[in-house]
């Protein structure tokens, strides 16, 4: 905690760097002393961009009563379509996508993922089947993978260290919008479609309102990634490779089974064989859960993820151990970001199944329904991430420890409400309750994203936010919108199953309070000693 004494392990790591050496250099943080118009426009574009990545992630949760009725799927089915499908190529991908954005150009890269994903999810309305579907839904998370490292990378050099905690805040203010636009679009296409079609060519008729819902959502954002192209770079790019080598070597770090190739160029036939019996842990793991569970394809797509995060880590600690020893090395991190992930289940869960269970329960329209929820939602988000982001930079100047208790606050908070959402009859009390829940829900965002990049050094920022995001989405998608289906589908309930998210409290709640405690006490200069400590260049501080 704050004003506990520094261990005398960590006295000793400060002292082997200079102070000089624990200083960025002027011409490193000179573009972002202050705020500046072009830092606006460019916060502007990576709001709608992030807005457009979390309108194409949510939809599959506006349709899926209809996708369930066309295509007979179970909870669990839709749970895995919601989540799982997405968020194991997200995590897989996301990883070496952070690496590759430290390396080239973000903004051409960001341009290039949204292209992707908004193709995929007009893709996604072409769908036939469950694994057409299933298909497309992956495409849109190796696409999106691409975002979250690139835009908070370019955030961080855009505005200076002061103003960070808000400017993440309105970008990440972003995601429950794309979740409340979802819904209001989306629920009024569902309902209007068959009116709608009408007058429009005959063949566009033959698609059923959830596949007309997936086109319309995906095209636009073709459109803005030309113009995301032309956003430039705040700071210039120290790229010593062609393009090409970059990506084919950070993507085979993360891509099984290329990882072999990887582990054994740094440390030969002893990484293998340790990433074997890695393997085996989790393939054990995960096949035992899937013959318990009869979920084969859900399980074996979170034991991939697994993998492949955990293949990373050990070719991190030999490749670039800097990075590591702030990271995954860094028992300060790994509570934070274990906590954070079981916080972001709370809300990314029920964000998933809300309007399934509002459709199901209230017996509203689906665009009223939308239109409640998703202006509930709107007004909910911006407003949590405006004084979410305010109160943490005032808070966080008298405890570092803030962005932390956020976190627990948005834990813990949110439960009042959701208990009157699950017992409610009432569309306009759902949507008050959808209210403070997001509201609450969503307040720590900004903070923790801010904490995380002010955590590493700069070289290291799109890598740490991708790591972030990875096990954030590997837990909260991967496991948390299955997890609820499933205990639906067991019990025949599906405010049963939310209520089962409940869990998460007494499990995240010792993560986050361990952390705090620890968080108090890493000041940056000892953050930095640790890297110079592992071997960091000094120049690149």
């Amino acid at each position: 905690m704050t004003g506990q004494a520094m261990p005398k392990a960590d006295h000793a790591a400060a002292a082997s760097a200079s102070p000089q050496s624990l200083t960025p250099p002027p011409q490193i943080e000179a573009f972002q002393s202050r705020v500046t118009p072009y830092a606006c426009w460019a916060l502007a574009l990576l709001f709608l961009t992030n807005l457009f990545n979390y309108i194409d992630r949510h939809v599959v949760a506006v349709v899926a009563t209809s996708i369930a009725r066309d295509l007979h799927l179970s909870d669990a089915d839709l749970g895995f379509l919601m989540g799982t499908a997405f968020a194991t190529l997200y995590g897989i991908f996301g990883v070496g996508m952070g690496r590759i954005a430290d390396s080239i150009s973000r903004t051409r890269l960001l341009g290039s993922g949204l292209i992707i994903w908004s193709g995929m999810t007009a893709a996604s309305g072409m769908a036939f089947n469950f694994v057409s579907l299933a298909s497309a839904r992956v495409g849109v998370g190796i696409g999106e993978a691409i975002a979250s490292p690139c835009s908070q990378s370019l955030i961080s050099d855009y505005f200076p260290a002061r103003n960070r905690s808000l400017a993440m805040g309105i970008y990440l203010a972003a995601a429950p919008l794309g979740g409340a636009a979802a819904m209001v679009i989306g629920g009024a296409i569902m309902q209007n479609w068959a009116t709608t079609c009408a007058t429009l060519p005959g063949t566009l008729c033959r698609l059923s309102d959830w596949q007309a819902t997936f086109l319309v959502m995906g095209l636009p954002g073709i459109i803005l990634a030309a113009i995301v192209l032309a956003l430039r770079e705040p700071r210039p790019r120290r790229q010593v490779l062609p393009t090409r080598r970059i990506v084919i070597r950070e993507l085979s770090s993360t891509v099984p089974p290329l990882t072999f190739i990887n582990l054994f160029t740094a440390g030969g036939a002893q990484a293998i064989r340790r990433n074997l019996v890695l393997i085996a842990g989790i393939a054990a793991v995960a096949l035992s859960i899937a013959a318990l569970t009869g979920d084969w394809l859900q399980w074996i797509a979170i034991g991939i993820g697994a993998v492949s995060l955990a293949s990373w880590g050990q070719l991190l600690r030999m490749s670039d151990r800097p990075l590591y020893r702030l990271t995954f090395g860094s028992r300060t991190a790994v509570y934070a970001i274990i906590g954070a992930a079981l916080t972001g289940t709370f809300s990314v869960t029920f964000g998933a199944w809300s309007m399934p269970f509002a459709i199901r329960e209230l017996g509203a329209s689906k665009a009223q329904i939308g239109a409640f929820l998703g202006f509930a939602g709107l007004v909910a988000s911006v407003s949590s991430a405006l004084i979410g982001g305010i109160v943490n930079d005032k808070w966080k100047r008298r405890d570092p420890r803030a962005p932390v208790w956020m976190a627990l606050v948005s834990m813990i908070g949110p439960v009042i409400p959701l208990i009157v959402m699950l017992q409610t009859k009432s569309l306009m009390t759902f949507a008050v309750g959808f209210f403070f829940f997001q509201f609450l829900a969503l307040a720590w965002t900004g903070a923790f994203a801010a904490y995380i990049q002010d955590s590493v050094l700069p070289r290291m920022r799109a890598t740490a936010a991708a790591i972030f995001a990875l096990v954030v989405m590997l837990v909260s998608l991967g496991i948390g919108p299955y997890a609820v289906g499933k205990v639906s589908q067991l019990t025949g309930s599906l405010t049963t199953g939310v209520y089962s998210l409940l869990v998460l409290i007494p499990l995240g709640t010792p993560f986050l309070i361990a952390a705090a405690r620890r968080v108090g006490r890493e000041t940056p200069e000892l953050r930095a000693a640790w890297a110079v400590e592992a071997g960091e260049d000094i120049s690149t501080l």
